[in-house]
């Protein structure tokens, strides 16, 4: 009786690891190298964006491009007229363009002793200049 159940077992398992190919798979198959060639285009497109970017980027700055050397930010009473909300074109219209810009959730802005700092492009913060 062990010699049928193994032999029947046996068969079984052969018969389930065999693969199968039914007309579905070749279909699913057409379609992943269809999204394959579609992936491949969009990205031979975007390396070409990114090219011209970067190339845009590589350009030397303008003489009209120059960092402000406003000292408008020095003045303790431009600080005093920031409120919470301002827009960057705000802020920079009262104390000029700043020093030193770092991004990311948050966005500060750095002169020499002093600090603003952005969320979403809004004022949210600063610490003014000591005197």
């Amino acid at each position: 009786m062990t010699v049928i159940s193994r032999a029947a077992l046996f068969a079984a398992l052969t018969t389930a690891s065999a693969p199968a190919v039914a007309a579905a798979q070749n279909t699913r198959a057409d379609t992943l190298l269809r999204q394959i060639d579609l992936l491949e285009r969009r990205t031979t497109e975007l390396e070409r964006r990114v090219r011209e970017l970067e190339a845009l980027i590589k350009v030397e700055p303008s003489p009209d491009r120059r960092a402000s050397t406003s000292p408008n930010w020095r003045d303790v009473q431009n600080w005093r007229r920031l409120r919470i909300g301002m827009t960057t074109d705000e802020v920079r219209a009262l104390l000029g363009d700043p020093e030193r810009v770092e991004g990311g959730p948050l966005t500060y802005w750095y002169w020499t002793d002093a600090r603003v700092y952005f969320i979403a492009s809004k004022l949210e913060g600063w610490s003014e200049p000591r005197r």
